[in-house]
C-alpha cells in the first residue's frame, strides 16, 4: 500500500509539472539548440513519463487491457486539454495539433514501454 501512495504522489506531481509548464511561457530557453522541432520531443517525454506513472499507480496484481485504456485515453485526452487550454488561458501560446500528435504517441509509446517492461520482470509496482 505504501508503494501505492508513493505512485500516487509522483503522478500528481508530475502531472503538475506538465500542467504548469505548459501553460508558461518559457522564454528562449534551448532557443540556441539547433534541433528541428524539439518541442515535440518535450512534448513526446511529458506524456511518456505521464503514462508510465499514472500507469504504475493504476495498476493492480495484473496488467489488464481496462488499465491500459483508461490510463492512455486519459493522457491523450489531458494532452487535448492542455492544447485546449493554451489557446484559452494564456496570450503566449497557441494550440497545435502537432503538439497533439507528440503527446499521443509518447503516451501510446509510454504504454508500451511500461507494460513489456512489466511483463518481462513480472514485478508488482
Amino acid at each position: 500500500m505504501h508503494k501505492k501512495k508513493t505512485y500516487f504522489v509522483l503522478a500528481i506531481l508530475w502531472t503538475s509539472i506538465v500542467t504548469i509548464l505548459s501553460l508558461i511561457t518559457i522564454g528562449d530557453i534551448g532557443s540556441s539548440i539547433p534541433i528541428p522541432n524539439k518541442d515535440k520531443y518535450v512534448h513526446f517525454t511529458f506524456y511518456f513519463v505521464f503514462v508510465v506513472v499514472w500507469f504504475l499507480y493504476a495498476k493492480r496484481t495484473k496488467i489488464t487491457k481496462k488499465i491500459q485504456w483508461i490510463v492512455l485515453l486519459s493522457a491523450i485526452g489531458y494532452g487535448i486539454l492542455m492544447e485546449i487550454c493554451q489557446g484559452i488561458f494564456t496570450k503566449t501560446r497557441s494550440p497545435d495539433v502537432m503538439d497533439v500528435i507528440a503527446n499521443s504517441i509518447g503516451a501510446i509509446t509510454g504504454l508500451l514501454f511500461i507494460t513489456k517492461i512489466l511483463k518481462k520482470y513480472k514485478t508488482t509496482p
